[in-house]
């Protein structure tokens, strides 16, 4: 984290994107309880956890950088809110 860079201007800044864990979930809720995983998939879940775990720890770290920032007023009300 750039010093002159707020928690906002950070948030801001990532990507928007749905989490793969999300999207994963939803393949697997499709499919019949019949079928089972392929090697390829297992592996494809673990790789797709590992970047679950990841956007949590991101999250995690920009929640705290905005509970040690000082309360601030702003004269417009940002996009989104």
């Amino acid at each position: 984290m750039q010093p002159d860079e707020s928690p906002l201007e950070l948030l801001r800044a990532e990507i928007e994107q749905i989490n793969p864990a999300i999207i994963l979930a939803d393949q697997l809720m499709r499919r019949e309880a019949s079928e089972l995983l392929t090697v390829e998939e297992v592996n494809e879940a673990e790789n797709i956890l590992a970047i679950g775990t990841q956007e949590i720890e991101v999250i995690e770290f920009h929640r705290k950088a905005f509970q040690k920032s000082p309360a601030s007023a702003f004269d417009y009300v940002p996009l989104g809110f």
